[in-house]
């Protein structure tokens, strides 16, 4: 998944998210990123090895039981439902 860049903030300052598969991260991406900024802009490149959150829920025996438990109680009605107002208190 691409999101191009949006413009927004004091400063009008771009910013680009592009989320894919290190097997589509080629110079073709690279080439696309130094078109949509200027030479003169700081651009910063993050790389993070990021875990599907449902592949982590259920990466355990123990994570796997405790979730299964967990919708069995949802469905049976087996909740607290509380207001913000509630919470705050």
């Amino acid at each position: 998944m691409i999101l191009w860049p949006t413009k927004g903030g004091i400063t009008d300052m771009i910013r680009a998210t592009f989320k894919l598969k290190l097997d589509d991260l080629d110079m073709e991406i690279i080439e696309k990123i130094k078109r949509i900024f200027t030479k003169d802009d700081i651009v910063e490149i993050n790389v993070s090895d990021e875990i599907d959150e449902e592949d982590y829920l259920l990466s355990t025996p123990a994570n796997r039981e405790s979730l299964k438990r967990s919708l069995e109680q949802f469905q049976n009605g087996q909740f607290v439902s509380k207001q913000v107002s509630e919470l705050e208190a």
